[in-house]
């Protein structure tokens, strides 16, 4: 069984004498349920665990005094799955939390949008929110010998935990259609109300673009939308953790580039999915860019795993000197490029002359391991 990092975090929370509603959110089918029946297993008293997918279970639910009082009478934990389609699951949570101090909640969530809608302000000031990822590099704690392995699995399928633990390549693809196809599409078509043909039209476009900037001009152009409707469906997109945004980092010069954005998906094994493209990897030509994106989107998780607070840019001017990877957290400033295979081995010159006060490394495959790993 793989160690999921928020584990710890997340009991720690639920045993604090800072007492929060704990809110669990991430992608569908990345292990929240699993890692809810380990917490229960793990923690002394009574837990009763509820389904907000089950209409009997929603019917407990409700923000009403003695129902409430009737349902968490002698409970020590409330655990709440798929919490967003509890109706008023925001007043719920907040009336247990406000007079129920004896119990302590969890609740998951699989849309941050649509969670966040649901519970934003009645939580203010009660909550404390984990996200959970596909498993990370880090997680899979890979050894010298066996670094490669995990790199070109991330590359090519992703960290989907059930596609992990299946060996057969042909029903590895074949888990990860069905999840584009059953679960991917599920919260973003319920918010948007949107065909599927023009979402699947979009995401493809962002597929084949990994790595390059995206204009919402040319991508409401090919998926037949404006451009406003474009930018909308990217935030839902991000909101339910299929694609995280970059923008361009300026601070100092003229010719930095700032309006741009890069697309990156939170799990490559999806991108790959969308496009039907589980080729062999020295036979690609988008090596560079899934390279990129699979050590920009595991050097998140790796500091969230950290509890490190970072804002995430790339850096371009407009005579085409670029960097993969700008940082910037609490420390300062950090600029990293990446040089897994043939390319440029420094950072730009005008980078570190006008920024003198960063740190910049280079990415080797040598150094990866560092890189993604979560810090003692």
């Amino acid at each position: 069984m793989i160690h999921r990092r928020l584990e710890p975090a997340i009991r720690g929370a639920l045993t604090s004498e800072r007492r929060k509603v704990v809110v669990l959110q991430g992608p569908r089918q990345v292990g929240k349920t699993t890692l809810l029946e380990r917490l229960v297993e793990g923690l002394d008293g009574r837990v009763e665990v509820l389904n907000g997918d089950f209409l009997d279970d929603q019917a407990l639910l409700r923000p009403e005094r003695a129902a409430l009082a009737r349902l968490v009478g002698g409970l020590d934990y409330l655990f709440i799955d798929e919490a967003q389609n509890v109706p008023d699951v925001g007043r719920v949570l907040k009336l247990l939390h406000d007079h129920h101090p004896q119990v302590r909640v969890l609740a998951t969530g699989s849309s941050s949008f649509d969670l966040n809608e649901r519970v934003g302000e009645p939580l203010t000031g009660r909550r404390q929110t984990f996200v959970m990822h596909p498993v990370s590099y880090g997680e899979l704690e890979p050894r010298p010998t066996t670094e490669s392995g995990v790199l070109e699995h991330g590359l090519l399928f992703g960290g989907y935990p059930e596609v992990l633990t299946i060996a057969d390549r042909e029903t590895k693809i074949a888990h990860l259609r069905e999840l584009v196809a059953d679960y991917l599409l599920k919260d973003i078509l319920h918010l948007v109300g949107t065909g599927r043909a023009r979402l699947y039209d979009l995401l493809r476009l962002l597929a084949l673009q990994l790595g390059s900037e995206a204009s919402l001009s040319e991508l409401a152009q090919g998926a037949k939308l404006d451009a406003k409707t474009v930018a909308r469906y990217l935030d839902l997109l991000e909101e339910c953790y299929v694609i995280v945004q970059l923008q361009g980092f300026s601070r100092n010069l003229r010719k930095e580039i700032r309006k741009a954005r890069k697309i990156y998906f939170v799990d490559l094994g999806i991108r790959n999915a969308i496009l039907q493209a589980f080729g062999p990897l020295e036979m690609r030509n988008d090596l560079g860019g899934l390279r990129e994106n699979y050590l920009i989107v595991e050097r998140m998780k790796r500091n969230a795993q950290a509890g490190i607070d970072a804002r995430y840019h790339f850096w371009r001017t407009y005579d085409q000197q670029e960097i993969d990877l700008i940082e910037e957290d609490q420390t300062g400033l950090h600029a990293f490029e990446f040089k897994l295979g043939r390319g440029r081995d420094s950072v730009p010159k005008l980078w570190r002359e006008t920024y003198p006060e960063s740190s910049t490394e280079v990415i080797t495959k040598a150094s990866l391991g560092e890189f993604l790993r979560v810090p003692e």
